[in-house]
């Protein structure tokens, strides 16, 4: 009898009569049908040609592979973060802070409250700024007296932390900690004081302060943290820098309200805001079209001068056109407030009658004789542009030790209020001895 044909095996491939096990859409399919057709042309049947050229069994589609880079896309995508994207913000707080400052300065009484509330703000963050703890090194620790010089040599070396017991590894933290409040507790009490204190009487409250300081570790409560002596050191010096840094300043700024009256603590407010503003404006503006002249070439190298250098390893959005636009604002803004010398207060008349201000020694020293009122006005405002931009940047050095972008979150869009007083509490110096000494 005739044998049963065998059931035909289901097509492979291509060629598949339905359900075939790939997406319709694949990105193989156009290669895979030109593999069959050139397996037709060289006279294999269509089986045979798409057994040669098997699809894949998970093929990817074009939504799941990835966008290869090229050139023209990346010269031409959009920045994802753009950096006036906190500008909202700013204008926000600005249309609702400088009323309420221009409301509190018109009064000396709400204005001392007001510098001596910033002040206290100031304390609180520039606590929150202080260094990190700092590792020992394993020679520092054989300097304190430890053992673990003469274990090298054996051999059986470990560190201090775990050398000694966890009871007295918690004692020493505690202790450390007890100190670092110790400190803090001193610089807020030595900082209101020298901000009240009559400005003859600043260097002795400096001294009393630094030599408190320098001997307060050494008390029999504090002498067992051998194991964070190089945190200790770096808080003592960031409490005694800050004495420097917010304590002067704030008495300057306290002194000029005093002294000056609402119209001298808005001019210094005004031209040193506005000197910030054009440094923001400026370097932004400049470094988003340096950006974008230099995107897409990958054979651009940037050669940065020591002055450069400088700014960077100081903080790394810092620029020179920003810097620029901080020296062009600075004299602008002198020009454009509405005060001129000669009809300030009358206290300040009768404090400076009969002598030069330092405003006057100061073009002396320049040997410039130019005796303008426009020309002292733009001298005073590049002299406060400086000076501010060397406040920013002194705070920039402390938030970069501390690894912090901002000293708080107090103002949206502008940080903290170190953030806001930093310029102020150098340019405030410099304004009272020009003007005001």
């Amino acid at each position: 009898p005739p044998r049963p044909r065998p059931r035909p095996r289901p097509r492979q491939g291509l060629l598949a009569p339905s359900n075939p096990p790939w997406p319709s859409r694949s990105v193989e399919t156009p290669l895979i049908r030109s593999g069959i057709r050139s397996g037709l042309n060289h006279g294999l049947s269509p089986v045979d040609a798409g057994r040669r050229n098997p699809p894949n069994p998970s093929p990817m589609t074009l939504s799941d592979r990835a966008p290869t880079p090229s050139a023209s896309s990346s010269t031409t995508a959009p920045s994802s973060s753009s950096p006036w994207k906190d500008l909202p913000r700013r204008i926000l707080t600005v249309g609702v802070g400088v009323p309420s400052i221009a409301l509190l300065l018109r009064h000396r009484t709400t204005s001392r409250l007001f510098f001596q509330g910033a002040h206290a703000a100031c304390l609180l963050e520039w606590r929150a700024l202080a260094p990190a703890e700092i590792p020992e090194t394993a020679g520092a620790r054989s300097e304190n007296g430890s053992s673990d010089g003469a274990a090298v040599g054996t051999g059986s070396g470990r560190d201090d932390a775990v050398s000694r017991a966890p009871g007295e590894i918690a004692s020493n933290d505690a202790q450390g900690s007890s100190l670092s409040n110790c400190l803090f507790c001193l610089f807020s009490v030595s900082s209101a004081i020298l901000t009240v204190l009559p400005t003859s009487l600043l260097p002795l409250g400096l001294l009393a302060h630094g030599i408190a300081v320098r001997l307060i570790p050494h008390f029999p409560r504090f002498q067992a943290c051998h194991s964070r002596n190089a945190t200790i050191l770096a808080a003592a010096e960031h409490y005694q820098f800050g004495l420097l840094y917010l304590s002067m300043g704030f008495h300057f700024l306290l002194r000029i309200s005093r002294i000056g009256g609402p119209i001298h603590i808005g001019n210094l407010f005004f031209i040193v805001w506005m000197s910030d503003t054009g440094a923001l404006v400026c370097g932004r503006l400049m470094k988003r079209k340096g950006s974008r002249a230099t995107t897409g070439r990958s054979d651009t190298t940037t050669q940065s001068g020591p002055f450069l250098s400088f700014l960077k390893s100081i903080s790394p959005g810092k620029t020179v056109p920003g810097l620029l636009g901080a020296l062009v604002t600075g004299p602008v803004s002198a020009l454009m407030y509405p005060i001129t010398f000669s009809s300030s207060s009358s206290e300040t008349e009768d404090h400076c009658n009969g002598e030069a201000t330092g405003i006057d020694k100061a073009l002396q020293l320049t040997h410039l004789t130019l005796n303008h009122p426009l020309f002292r006005k733009a001298f005073l405002g590049l002299t406060l542009s400086l000076a501010g931009i060397v406040g920013d940047l002194t705070e920039s050095s402390v938030k970069r030790l501390s690894k912090k972008k901002d000293s708080g979150g107090l103002l949206p869009g502008h940080g903290g209020v170190v953030d806001r007083f930093d310029s102020l509490l150098v340019a405030g110096v410099v304004y009272y001895y020009l003007l005001l000494a």
